[in-house]
């Protein structure tokens, strides 16, 4: 969520364009030649996602905000702190890890869908029983579909053992540096025939999806649109305690999910 754009939506359903580029082709004129009649243009396409609401909520007793806190002035700035850093974590997680999206109803909350709902061109799949192994090759089989497609391939998100397994391809080099003696074992920059690529630990795909590896395109493809940004509410007060509301709105917005690509079904163990 730090690296992708962030504006303003206007509605529950927040909506967007986008276009494509026509294939580069032979273009001879004759000189001096009449222009023929313009063809019609092809629309944009129309898509949109759902506003999610996330919240957080805490209950602080007028004693508990009272007493010396040892190390800290207000238990109510601390856990507002506390809280809106989950919030963010919260947010992190529905913008990457949610694959299908909701449109709510009475007694149904609704949902964004993710990066990982969102991206469905360039996939590239085990074997189907989370059995198969990431291999170097594998990488590069996806990373030649979104470079075909017109991508610019720049960030890996992964959980900790395909980051082992991206460690271990033989085609990175080792080194052991003479200063220090140490050996260099960690591959935190991908340099393939399609770009360079920046490997990033992701701790909610290595959670909840650790048998997925997603490969974003430029970050200007992802954006986050809010209805209503995180903010702190007191809420009303029916006893000897504050209540306090920790409450925002948004959804994602992939303005081209060609530019990037996912490898899903490995093993994870």
């Amino acid at each position: 969520t730090s690296n992708s754009g962030s504006g303003e939506s206007k509605a529950r359903y927040h909506e967007w364009q986008t276009d494509t580029l026509a294939a580069a082709a032979e273009n001879a004129q004759i000189e001096g030649d009449d222009s023929p009649a313009a063809l019609a243009v092809t629309p944009t396409s129309r898509t949109g996602n759902y506003t999610q609401i996330l919240r957080k909520v805490f209950t602080i007793s007028a004693t508990q905000e009272l007493v010396d806190k040892a190390g800290r002035k207000s238990e109510i700035s601390y856990q507002t702190q506390k809280y809106l850093e989950e919030l963010a974590k919260d947010i992190e997680w529905a913008c990457v890890i949610n694959s299908a999206s909701a449109s709510g109803a009475s007694g149904t909350a609704r949902k964004m869908l993710g990066v990982y709902g969102w991206i469905t061109t360039n996939v590239t799949t085990g074997t189907g029983t989370g059995n198969e192994a990431l291999t170097e090759s594998m990488l590069n089989d996806n990373l030649q579909l979104i470079w075909a497609q017109g991508g610019k391939p720049q960030t890996v998100l992964c959980g900790g053992f395909q980051k082992r397994k991206i460690d271990a391809f033989t085609t990175n080099t080792r080194q052991v540096e003479a200063d220090s003696k140490k050996l260099v074992a960690a591959v935190d920059v991908y340099k393939s025939s399609f770009g360079t690529l920046k490997v990033v630990l992701h701790q909610q795909i290595n959670t909840t999806i650790p048998g997925v590896v997603m490969i974003l395109g430029e970050m200007k493809l992802w954006k986050k649109a809010w209805l209503r940004r995180p903010k702190k509410e007191e809420l009303a007060k029916t006893g000897d305690a504050k209540k306090y509301l920790v409450v925002g709105e948004l959804t994602l917005e992939s303005r081209q999910e060609k530019g990037s690509g996912i490898i899903k079904e490995l093993t994870t163990s």
